[in-house]
């Protein structure tokens, strides 16, 4: 499994060590923890009909589709939707309406060659390697990090909050930002991510992920049960109680 989800580092930290240090502090910085009860879910009846979002999970990897694949088609569908739209109005056009149409007709343009050219993009959550893989910035390659040094952070949106709170990863090199989706707003997602990504703690809940939770018991097991990586404002217990009792008599020992 190595060899099919495996990506190498390419990417060990953000450059601007000032940037590294602040915003992750700032008001838009989004910390890795579990802060609800209410996040994601891998579900397998789901991943099993429809693998539009998670197409692998296990104990080892969590692969889901890029949202940054739709960015050409919805952005050239709004474009192709303007220009149409302009073509049937009959009234004689001004400067400005030239100048609409040409940035329309550009972006659409752009879109569909940027659809046909653009490179693979991967959204993959390493938990054995501790490392997260995301798409770069137009046609650069994915950028693959150590998740500890991964610096999240959250849309503001529109006027009327429309877009707004999605989690979102902040590009090493450059500082732009691709969203990084993994539940209804950025909470849930940072969630389900940390809690997947500390693999000092059980699997999280999700039915794709019962038949590696002995398996990964076992791993942790015999690591000595290491205490969690990153903080939890709920409980994360073992799937069965014997399980927990068996990791709370290790700790009591």
């Amino acid at each position: 499994m190595k060899d099919v989800y495996y990506r190498p580092i390419t990417h060990q930290n953000y450059p601007n060590k000032n940037f590294r240090e602040n915003y992750p502090k700032s008001f838009h910085g989004v910390q890795k923890e579990i802060v609800g009860k209410d996040f994601w879910r891998v579900s397998q009846k789901k991943m099993d009909n429809d693998t539009s979002v998670f197409y692998y999970a296990d104990d080892e990897f969590l692969c889901q589709h890029p949202y940054s694949r739709g960015v050409p088609l919805v952005l050239g569908g709004f474009s192709l939707v303007i220009v149409i739209g302009m073509l049937c109005i009959d009234d004689e056009w001004t400067i400005i309406p030239i100048i609409v149409f040409s940035i329309f007709c550009t972006l659409l343009i752009l879109s569909i060659v940027y659809y046909f050219t653009m490179p693979k993009n991967e959204s993959i959550l390493n938990r054995r390697d501790g490392t997260i893989t995301f798409d770069n910035f137009l046609w650069n390659k994915d950028v693959t990090m150590p998740f500890e040094n991964v610096i999240f952070s959250f849309s503001t949106g529109g006027n009327d909050a429309i877009g707004a709170y999605i989690l979102q990863i902040v590009r090493p090199k450059n500082h732009t930002f691709t969203d990084f989706v993994f539940g209804n707003d950025c909470y849930e997602s940072i969630s389900g991510i940390t809690w997947y990504m500390d693999r000092n703690r059980p699997l999280p809940p999700g039915t794709a992920f019962d038949p590696f939770r002995q398996k990964d018991f076992e791993r942790r097991k015999a690591e000595g049960f290491p205490p969690p990586l990153y903080p939890s404002q709920v409980p994360t217990p073992e799937a069965t109680e014997a399980q927990q009792k068996e990791r709370e008599k290790y700790w009591e020992d």
